[in-house]
C-alpha cells in the first residue's frame, strides 16, 4: 500500500478525479440483471483541518449490482480503523464516519474501501486529516532602526512559524489600536504576543499604499521614510493572524527612527527594492508577480510580457499596489517566459526589470480508465494516461493491494505495457480470477491523481437487447439499418441473410460491432425478406423482418440566409416532396427549437407551413432558422411512423448597434491612473470597430467624459488617466457600422489622492476696459484640474522694466475657483505689466511654472490728427489715391498702440449711412482706397486709430466725384420656357447701376451635362428700361443657360445667369382641372400634369359665365399650379377650363372639358349690391327733395333774386369768387378741361335733363341697359338721363350731379 501513500508538499491541493461507467445490470435494456464490482460514487477529495472537540466527517459513498450488502472499512495510516462508537459514527449501508468531536488523535491519514462479496474492492483516495494550529515567533526582540528622512527602507519578518491552515500574514502597529485593516473582520480574539501573554486588543494592519508595499514572503518596504513611519515610537511587529482559529500571533518590535524628520526629499530616480529570481507556478492555479521600487515621488508600475501580450481576460494588478503586483488567473503552459516591470514616478526615466516565470503541472487525466465488461477468454485492457509536467508515473492495484510493474511477468495474470507504462492487460480473462477493481495512480513532484476502473468477466448466452421489427420501410438512396442487437458473454457472432442467402460483408452491406446491418444507399431492388443469427458457444438467437424501399424526401426550394435591420420584415421559403404513400409534415425551428406560433404575432406561417414570415425585426430574432421536412408512413398497426426527414438551414442576421460591454470592472486605481477591463457584449452582425471608456466624477455627477478610445475591437482592458483628489466610475460604450451600443453598468468608485496642480490658468491676457485700469483676465480652471482642497489662483503683477527684471510683485490671491478676472486701478494710460497666474491648493504651487507675459493697462482717445489730407489722383470708378502729413507717435498722442490711420469715405446722397473704412498701416502716408461707390460725390476724412479709440477727423473734408463704372448684375433674373423652342425672360433693375444704364446684352448656350456651348447673342437691347425679353429659335427639350449684363459708358457689368430647359415637342398633354377653393367673387382653380404625355410649358384658364359664348382668358401663369378668378359675381355659375400651351400658336395648347362652378353667395334682388346701391341712391334723393322743399317755403313769396343771378353764372352776394350753396357757384359753361366744382361727372360725357320717376332704369345707363360700378351699385348713374327739359332747366347743373 505503500503506492497509494504517495504525498508532496502540494498534498493539500491534489484532487481525485473518478469517472464511472454505466452499470450494465441497471441498464433497462439487458433482459438479466448482472452482478457487477463495486464502484465509488463520493468520496472526500481535500484534507481536513480540524479543531479541539468540533465536528468534522470522512465522506465514503459507493454502489454495485449485488446480491449481498456493500462492505464499508477504512485504514488510518495504513492500519485497519477501528472507530471509537461514542464519538465517530458510521451508517450500517454507507461508510462516510462522522466526527462529533475532534481530539488530537484524530489526525492521520485516512482511506475508504468498498468491498462487493468476491467481485473486489473499490478504494479512496488518502484524505490527511490535520490539527491545526499556529507556531510560535522566536523569543521577543526590540530592534531600532535608523533611517534618514527621504531614503527606502524595508523590515524583514522573523522566521515564520508554521500554521495549519495558512494563517494571514501582515505587519501592524505595537502596541496601540488605532483601526482596522478595510480586509480585515471583527473577530473574538486570544493572542500570544512577543511569544507569551494573552491580550484581546486587535492591532492596527499596516495598509498598503503608494509608498509601502508588501513583498508576499512577510517583509514590509518603504519607497521613502517620512515622521510619521516612527509610528510614535512604538514600533512595528510581523503578524499571524489564522481567521478559522481565531489566533493572533506577534514577533518581534521594530522601532523606526527617522533623522532630519520633515526635511525637504529630493527627488529620486526609481530603484529595484524587491525582486524574485524567478517563480513558479502550477497550470490551472493562480501566481503572483512582484516589482517593488523605491523613488520620490512614488512609481506607478506597468506590467508587459517580453515578445507577447498578456493573457488576455486572466491577468489583473492587486488592489492598493499600484502595479506592483501582477496575478496571473488559470495558469496556462503558454504563460511561461520573462516578463517585464516599468516603474515611471513622472520625474525620471522609467526604469525596468525583469523576472521569470515557469509553469508547472501537477497530473491530470487524459484518458481515465473505464469499467470493462469482457466475455470468458478475453483479453481486458485498461488504459490509464495522465498529463504533468514533469511527466507522471503510474502505478496500478487489484483490490487496493499494489501490482508490481515487472514488464512481461506471465506467471501472473497480468501484464503493463505502453512508452510509459501506463496500460494494464489482463489476457485470457476468467470469470473468478480476473473480476476485480483496479487502481491507477499517477504523481509527480506536485502531486497525484487517483481513480478506480472494475473489471467484471461474464459467461451469457444471446439474448436479444434489439430485435428486428417486422417491417421496414427503408428510403431510397439513404444508408438503411436493420436492429439485431443481442447481449452475450462471450460476444455473439452475428450472420444476415437476405431470402435465405447470406450476405457478405462488402460495400453494399456492412454488419456493425452490434449486431445491426447497415444497409448503403439504398435501392429499391433491396426490397425483400431478410435474417439475422446471433450464435457464441452457450448459445444462439435468429429473428427475419420485412423491407420495403420508399422514396426519399427532397426539398423543391429552400429558405435562403438574409439579413435585415430592426424593424423590417423578412420572409423564408420552403417546399418538400416525398414518397406517395407518405404523410409529409414542414416545422420551423429556431436555433434548433420548434417555434411555436401562438407565442407571437410577428412570426407566422402559411396553412401548409411553406412560407414563414417575421414582421418588425427584433435582435432577439437573429439566428438559424430551419426547415424541417418530415415523412410519415402508416404502419400495420395504424399508427404514423417516421419514414425520413430533411432539413434546410438558413441565417438571419439582425443589423444594429451592438450591446453594451458586460463584465466591465476596476482592475487598478492608482494616483493618476486606473485600468478599466470589460468583455464584449452581442455584436449584433456588425462587427464591433472600438470601444469607448467615460468616467463620471462625483464633482460633476451625471456628466460622463470621455477619457479614451482603443483603435480596435480587440482591446478589453485599457489604463487610462484620472485626475487626482476625486471619485471616479468608468464605463464602456461599444461602436459598430450601425452606432453605439447603450453604456455598459458602471465600475466601483476609484478614488484619487490629492496632488499639487500640474497645470495653471490658460489665456492670461492684461488688458485695460478704461484709461485708468488694468484688467487682468485668464479662463477659470475646471474642478478636476484643482488636484486637490484649499485650491486658489496666485495673481501677480509689476510694472514691466527691461532695467530691473526682478522687480518686486504685488500678490492677490484669489480664492474663487470661479473666478476669471481681476481689475487693477488706478494705473497710467497705457502702461505695460508683466503678469503671472499661478494654481495654488493646499499641497502647494503647479508643478510646472506659470507663463510671464506682459499686458498694459488702457487706452484713451489719440490727440493728433493728420493734416494737409486730400485725394491725390481718382485712379477709377471704385479707386482713388490720398496723402497726407504723418503724425508724432508716443503714447503721450497715441494714448495707446499706433494701430494706423482709418480712411472713412461716403457720399454726398447716402451721407455716413453708407460709410466705408480703409485702415492703412501707422508707417504710410499714402494709401489707394478701393472701395469707393461709382458715380458719386464722395466725401474722405482721416482719423488716427489706436485699436480702441478714434482721434479726431481731419480737417476739412476732402470732396470730389468719382466717374462712372460697369454696374452690377441685374436683380431677380427669372427664365421661364415657353413651348419647345422660346424661353421667356424676366429681370429687374441692377441694385447698383454705377452710372447710367444704356441697356443690357443678353447670350444663351445650351448645356448637357458638363459641358456648356458657345455663347450665341441674341442682340443688345438699348432700352435700359425694359424688363423682359423672349428667346426664340431654340432646340426642343434642350437645357439652356441664359447670361444677362447690363451696361453704362463704362462697359458693361456683371453677370447674371439661369439655367432653363426648353419643353417636348409638340401638344401637350390635357391638364386635369381641380377646384381648389370658391367663395363670393372668387374661384381658385388649379390643375395636374398627367402621368403620360408631353408637359406643358405654361397654363392659363378660359371662363365665362354659363349662357355666355365670349371666353374670357387669364393671365399665362409659367410657375405656379393654380390661378385665382376674381372679380365674380356671387351666386352665379361659371364654366372654366385649363389650356396647357406649349408655343404661341393653337395647335401647340391643349385645353380641357369645361366644367361648372358657382360662386358663393345668393344673387337675389333683395340681396344683391347693385339692388341696395340703388335703394340708398333713392333714399338721398328724396331726402334732398325735402330739404329743397323746406328751403323753398322758408323764402316765401320773395323775388328769385338768387335763380336769376344763377342763370347768368352770378353770385348777387358775394360775386364770382367764394361763398353761397354750391349749385348757385357753378358757371353755366365750362371748357373740357374745367370740370364742375364741387360735383363728380356722370358716368356719360354728357349732362342729361333729370326724368319722372316712371322712367326706365335703362335710361340711366350708358347705352347697355345701366352697368355697374366697382362696387356693383348704380350711385353716380343718376347724373343724367334721355328726356327732354325745358331750355332754362337745360342751362343750369343738377341738383343730383352737384351732390354726387
Amino acid at each position: 500500500m505503500s503506492g497509494v501513500r504517495l504525498r508532496t508538499a502540494l498534498l493539500l491541493v491534489a484532487c481525485c478525479i473518478v469517472t464511472y461507467a454505466k452499470i450494465p445490470g441497471e441498464d433497462p435494456k439487458l433482459p438479466i440483471v448482472v452482478n457487477t464490482p463495486p464502484s465509488l460514487t463520493n468520496q472526500s477529495t481535500q484534507d481536513v483541518v480540524i479543531r479541539e472537540r468540533v465536528q468534522f466527517e470522512l465522506v465514503c459513498e459507493g454502489t454495485a449490482v449485488t446480491d449481498t450488502d456493500l462492505e464499508f472499512f477504512w485504514k488510518k495510516d495504513g492500519v485497519h480503523y477501528d472507530r471509537d462508537a461514542r464519538r465517530v459514527f458510521q451508517p450500517d449501508n454507507g461508510g462516510t464516519l462522522t466526527f462529533t468531536q475532534a481530539f488530537t488523535e484524530d489526525a492521520g491519514e485516512y482511506q475508504c474501501f468498498v468491498k462487493s462479496g468476491s467481485r473486489g474492492i473499490a478504494v479512496s483516495q488518502v484524505v490527511s486529516v490535520k490539527y491545526g494550529h499556529v507556531g510560535d515567533f522566536p523569543p521577543p526582540m526590540v530592534k531600532e532602526h535608523t533611517v534618514r528622512n527621504g531614503e527606502s527602507f524595508h523590515l524583514k519578518c522573523d522566521e515564520i512559524p508554521e500554521s495549519i491552515p495558512e494563517s494571514q500574514l501582515m505587519w501592524t502597529y505595537r502596541p496601540t489600536v488605532v483601526k482596522q485593516n478595510e480586509d480585515s473582520m471583527m473577530w473574538s480574539i486570544i493572542s500570544q504576543p512577543a511569544g507569551g501573554g494573552e491580550t484581546d486588543e486587535l492591532p492596527e494592519a499596516v495598509t498598503e499604499d503608494d509608498r509601502i508595499a508588501y513583498d508576499g514572503n512577510g517583509d514590509i518596504y518603504f519607497a521613502y521614510v517620512t515622521a510619521e513611519d516612527m509610528a510614535g515610537g512604538d514600533g512595528y511587529g510581523c503578524t499571524l493572524y489564522n481567521k478559522m482559529l481565531s489566533t493572533l500571533k506577534i514577533g518581534s518590535q521594530h522601532k523606526i527612527r527617522v533623522n532630519n524628520a520633515g526635511g525637504s526629499i529630493s527627488e529620486r530616480r526609481p530603484t529595484i527594492q524587491y525582486i524574485p529570481k524567478g517563480v513558479q507556478g502550477l497550470l490551472g492555479d493562480k501566481t503572483t508577480l512582484t516589482c517593488i521600487f523605491s523613488s520620490y515621488p512614488t512609481s506607478e508600475v506597468v506590467w508587459s510580457k517580453i515578445g507577447d501580450d498578456l493573457p488576455v481576460g486572466r491577468w489583473s494588478y492587486k488592489r492598493k499596489t499600484h502595479g506592483r503586483m501582477l496575478e496571473l488567473r488559470d495558469l496556462r503552459m503558454e504563460d511561461k517566459g520573462w516578463y517585464q516591470c516599468e516603474a515611471d514616478n513622472r520625474v525620471f526615466p522609467p526604469t525596468q526589470e525583469r523576472v521569470y516565470l515557469d509553469v508547472k503541472a501537477a497530473p491530470y487525466w487524459i484518458q481515465e480508465p473505464a469499467n470493462i465488461i469482457s466475455a470468458v477468454g478475453e483479453t481486458a485492457q485498461l488504459v490509464c494516461e495522465a498529463g504533468g509536467d514533469p511527466k507522471p508515473k503510474y502505478e496500478f492495484y487489484m483490490n487496493g493491494e499494489a501490482l508490481g510493474n515487472k514488464v512481461g511477468d506471465f506467471d501472473r495474470r497480468y501484464r503493463i505495457s505502453g512508452a510509459d507504462q501506463n496500460i494494464l492487460l489482463l489476457p485470457n480473462v476468467e470469470k473468478d480470477l480476473d473480476t476485480a477493481v483496479y487502481q491507477c495512480n499517477a504523481s509527480n513532484e506536485f502531486g497525484y491523481i487517483w481513480t478506480n476502473a472494475y473489471v467484471n468477466v461474464l459467461a451469457e448466452p444471446p439474448v436479444w437487447l434489439t430485435k428486428p421489427l417486422p417491417k421496414y420501410n427503408l428510403v431510397n438512396t439513404v444508408d438503411g439499418e436493420l436492429h439485431c442487437e443481442t447481449f452475450a458473454a462471450p460476444k455473439a457472432k452475428v450472420k444476415w441473410f437476405k431470402n435465405k442467402d447470406e450476405l457478405p460483408e462488402n460495400d453494399k452491406y456492412e454488419i456493425l460491432e452490434n449486431g445491426n446491418l447497415k444497409i448503403v444507399n439504398v435501392a429499391f431492388r433491396d426490397k425483400g425478406t431478410y435474417l439475422c443469427v446471433a450464435r457464441n458457444t452457450f448459445g444462439s438467437e435468429n429473428a427475419s423482418t420485412e423491407v420495403l424501399v420508399r422514396s426519399k424526401t427532397v426539398f423543391t426550394k429552400t429558405p435562403e440566409s438574409t439579413q435585415a435591420d430592426v424593424t423590417e420584415s423578412v420572409s423564408f421559403s420552403c417546399e418538400a416532396d416525398a414518397d406517395d404513400e407518405a404523410i409529409l409534415e414542414i416545422d420551423w425551428l429556431k436555433d434548433g427549437e420548434q417555434i411555436d406560433f401562438d407565442l407571437s404575432d410577428r412570426v407566422n406561417a402559411d396553412a401548409s407551413h411553406t412560407s414563414l414570415t417575421i414582421s418588425e425585426v427584433l435582435f432577439a430574432d437573429r439566428g438559424e432558422y430551419t426547415c424541417k421536412a418530415t415523412a410519415y408512413i402508416t404502419l400495420a398497426n395504424g399508427k404514423a411512423g417516421l419514414l425520413d426527414e430533411i432539413s434546410a438551414v438558413a441565417r438571419l442576421a439582425v443589423q444594429g448597434p451592438p450591446d453594451p460591454p458586460v463584465d466591465v470592472s476596476l482592475k487598478d486605481c492608482g494616483v493618476k491612473t486606473a485600468v478599466i477591463a470589460w468583455m464584449a457584449g452581442a455584436e449584433n452582425d456588425s462587427p464591433i470597430l472600438r470601444f469607448h471608456i467615460q468616467y463620471q466624477a462625483d464633482f460633476k455627477p451625471g456628466e460622463w467624459q470621455d477619457v479614451a478610445s482603443t483603435g480596435d475591437a480587440d482591446t478589453t482592458e485599457y489604463r487610462v488617466n484620472v485626475p487626482p483628489w476625486g471619485n471616479y466610475t468608468f464605463r464602456v460604450i461599444a461602436e459598430n457600422d450601425k452606432g453605439k451600443s447603450q453604456p455598459s453598468d458602471e465600475t466601483e468608485n476609484c478614488q484619487t489622492p490629492a496632488a499639487a496642480p500640474n497645470t495653471n490658468p490658460r489665456n492670461v491676457k492684461g488688458n485695460g476696459t478704461e484709461p485708468n485700469n488694468l484688467v487682468i483676465n485668464w479662463t477659470p480652471m475646471e474642478r478636476a484640474e484643482h488636484n486637490g482642497p484649499g485650491f486658489f489662483y496666485q495673481v501677480k503683477y509689476r510694472k514691466h522694466d527691461p532695467d530691473n527684471p526682478d522687480g518686486e510683485w504685488v500678490v492677490v490671491n484669489i480664492t474663487d475657483p470661479n473666478n476669471s478676472s481681476i481689475t487693477i486701478e488706478p494705473t497710467e494710460t497705457y502702461e505695460p505689466y508683466d503678469i503671472e497666474v499661478t494654481a495654488f491648493n493646499d499641497l502647494g504651487p503647479a508643478t510646472i511654472p506659470p507663463v510671464q507675459m506682459v499686458g498694459y493697462s488702457g487706452e484713451d482717445k489719440p490727440v493728433v490728427v493728420p493734416m494737409n489730407f486730400n485725394v491725390t489722383e481718382v485712379l477709377g470708378p471704385k479707386t482713388a489715391e490720398f496723402e497726407w502729413d504723418a503724425v508724432e507717435g508716443g503714447v503721450e498722442n497715441i494714448k495707446g498702440a499706433f494701430v494706423g490711420y482709418k480712411i472713412k469715405t461716403w457720399t454726398v446722397a447716402e451721407g455716413r449711412d453708407g460709410l466705408r473704412t480703409t485702415l492703412v498701416k501707422p508707417d504710410q502716408t499714402r494709401a489707394r482706397v478701393e472701395n469707393l461707390k461709382p458715380y458719386s460725390d464722395i466725401v474722405a476724412v482721416i482719423v488716427v486709430w489706436n485699436g480702441v479709440y478714434e482721434g479726431d477727423e481731419s480737417d476739412p473734408q476732402s470732396l470730389f466725384p468719382t466717374p462712372e463704372g460697369p454696374p452690377g448684375p441685374v436683380d431677380r433674373f427669372e427664365a421661364y420656357p415657353l413651348g419647345p423652342q422660346k424661353i421667356v425672360l424676366h429681370w429687374q433693375l441692377p441694385l447698383e447701376p454705377n452710372g447710367n444704364l444704356l441697356g443690357y446684352e443678353v447670350v444663351h448656350q445650351t448645356v448637357n451635362g458638363t459641358r456648356i456651348g458657345p455663347e450665341v447673342a441674341i442682340g443688345d437691347i438699348d432700352d435700359p428700361m425694359q424688363r423682359k425679353a423672349t428667346l426664340t429659335s431654340l432646340e426642343p427639350d434642350t437645357k439652356y443657360r441664359v447670361t444677362i449684363r447690363a451696361k453704362t459708358g463704362a462697359g458693361l457689368g456683371d453677370p447674371n445667369y439661369v439655367e432653363t430647359k426648353t419643353a417636348l415637342e409638340g401638344v401637350p398633354a390635357v391638364p386635369i382641372v381641380i377646384l381648389a377653393d370658391k367663395n363670393d367673387t372668387s374661384v381658385v382653380i388649379a390643375w395636374e400634369q398627367p402621368d403620360e404625355g408631353i408637359p406643358g410649358s405654361f397654363f392659363y384658364v378660359r371662363y365665362r359665365k354659363a349662357g355666355d359664348d365670349k371666353w374670357q382668358d387669364s393671365e399665362p401663369d409659367y410657375i405656379n399650379d393654380q390661378i385665382v378668378l376674381s372679380p365674380l359675381e356671387p351666386g352665379t355659375k361659371y364654366e372654366v377650363k385649363v389650356v396647357a400651351g406649349n408655343g404661341d400658336t393653337d395647335d401647340l395648347k391643349a385645353e380641357s372639358a369645361p366644367q361648372e362652378v358657382v360662386t358663393d353667395g345668393d344673387d337675389s334682388v333683395a340681396t344683391a349690391g347693385w339692388f341696395i346701391g340703388m335703394m340708398i341712391a333713392i333714399a338721398i334723393l328724396i331726402l334732398i327733395l325735402i330739404i329743397v322743399c323746406l328751403i323753398k317755403r322758408n323764402r316765401g313769396g320773395k323775388y328769385p333774386v338768387q335763380e336769376k343771378e344763377a342763370a347768368l353764372g352770378k353770385d348777387p352776394e358775394k360775386g364770382d369768387d367764394e361763398g353761397g350753396f354750391p349749385e348757385y357757384n357753378q358757371p353755366l359753361t365750362q371748357e373740357p378741361t374745367d370740370p364742375l366744382k364741387g360735383s363728380h361727372p356722370s358716368l356719360n360725357s354728357d349732362v342729361k335733363p333729370m326724368g319722372s320717376e316712371t322712367d326706365s332704369m335703362a335710361e340711366y345707363g350708358d347705352g347697355e341697359g345701366g352697368k355697374f360700378n366697382e362696387d356693383g351699385s348704380f350711385i353716380g348713374q343718376y347724373g343724367g338721363d334721355n328726356k327732354k327739359r325745358a331750355p332754362e332747366q337745360q342751362e343750369q347743373p343738377s341738383a343730383l350731379s352737384t351732390f354726387v
